[in-house]
């Protein structure tokens, strides 16, 4: 697993080993942010079940501001840490639940961009994140929440928002819910 794009283009991140946890691909991360394009430049970037920290690595990589990066996993957190400093940022990095971050962040007044959401397949609390998202108003007005999913799963509801693209690309699906103003 690499960094595609960007400053860092080309960098080899850390991966577990062994199969607890499921990095977002390279050509999954690819489609996402060239569907993104510009939109990372400037942004503040939630990674949520960051895992490596793929995502918000290649957002950093790609002119991202800031990036905050979430996992409940001290083992994935750890893998995390070592990839941010291998490639030597700055990040904010938060070990805890992600409903009990989003109810913090909303306290915090902290604003995010682009929220990327790649939980477990097997996680079935979606639905409640993306309330929780819109509710506390921590994502901007305009932004997007991209949400990584089984290709078997059916797409939840995420109430204030709307599915603005959805994409299969082998046993993954990508969601892109846009913020409703």
């Amino acid at each position: 697993m690499r960094i595609i794009a960007g400053r860092y283009k080309g960098t080899r991140l850390f991966t577990p080993h062994g199969n607890w946890m499921r990095p977002t691909s390279d050509r999954v991360r690819e489609f996402i942010f060239s569907r993104l394009a510009d939109s990372v430049v400037s942004a503040r970037v939630l990674d949520l079940f960051a895992g490596t920290g793929s995502f918000g690595l290649e957002a950093l990589s790609r002119g991202a501001d800031k990036v905050s990066f979430v996992d409940r996993s001290s083992r994935a957190i750890q893998v995390l840490q070592k990839n941010i400093n291998k490639i030597k940022v700055s990040a904010d990095v938060y070990r805890m639940h992600e409903t009990l971050f989003l109810k913090n962040a909303a306290n915090e007044r902290l604003s995010f961009d682009l929220i990327f959401c790649d939980p477990p397949y097997h996680y079935n609390d979606f639905g409640n994140v993306a309330t929780l998202v819109f509710d506390s108003k921590i994502i901007s007005p305009g932004g997007m929440l991209i949400y990584e999913s089984s290709s078997r799963r059916q797409t939840p509801d995420a109430p204030g928002f709307t599915v603005e693209k959805e994409k299969i690309l082998g046993d993954t699906k990508v969601t892109f819910f846009l913020a409703n103003e």
